[in-house]
């Protein structure tokens, strides 16, 4: 069973079942978690994290649906064998919050042209 370097940021202002979601998805498209890889169950990861099991179970049932890992009936759950578009899922993933931080930004008073130059400048860097 993979344990999972998972950290919780109370104050990250992102909900915690988002964090474990988010970082169990990275595992798993980073190749960190291979398909057929058991992960811990609710309660075990809940203990961890010390967080509710409501919480990992929403992670879980959010990842479940998303096709990254199955829960089967007395075995336990296991990331995806076919963890189906993990790139394509990483990619929209990784847009949508491009597309929320710009909006942040802009609500909290930086101007569009200064959004424009830091995303241009960090494009540029990456092209480097």
């Amino acid at each position: 069973m993979a344990t999972l370097p998972l950290q919780i940021s109370q104050a990250s202002g992102v909900p915690f079942y988002r964090q474990v979601h988010d970082q169990v998805h990275e595992l798993i498209a980073g190749g960190q978690l291979t398909p057929g890889e058991r992960l811990p169950s609710v309660r075990d990861l809940a203990k961890t994290l010390l967080v509710s099991l409501i919480t990992v179970r929403r992670a879980y049932a959010d990842l479940e649906a998303a096709g990254l890992i199955v829960r089967r009936q007395g075995q336990g759950t296991f990331v995806a064998e076919t963890a189906r578009s993990v790139p394509d899922a990483s990619r929209e993933q990784a847009a949508d919050q491009l597309v929320s931080s710009v909006q942040k930004a802009l609500r909290v008073g930086i101007e569009a042209t200064a959004v424009t130059t830091l995303v241009t400048k960090t494009l540029e860097a990456h092209d480097a």
